[in-house]
């Protein structure tokens, strides 16, 4: 499980946060609360899912580039 989310949690977390939107039109009473509070978890997820792909980037840089 952790290395499909390792794979694929940017695409997670943009789906997550499509969603957000679509819900607050399904639901149009829901609390400002709650919607804060998704919206600063979102932005949490957000800085941890750029900081792995800026390490998976700066890991596959760092690698010898094989020529064969």
């Amino acid at each position: 499980m952790s290395k499909f989310l390792s794979v694929h949690g940017v695409r997670i977390y943009s789906v997550l946060a499509a969603l957000v939107p679509a819900l607050l039109i399904l639901w149009p009473n829901v609390p400002w609360e709650a919607i804060v509070a998704t919206s600063a978890a979102l932005l949490g997820v957000g800085v941890a899912a750029a900081t792995h792909e800026d390490t998976k980037t700066s890991n596959a840089l760092a690698a010898p580039a094989d020529l064969d």
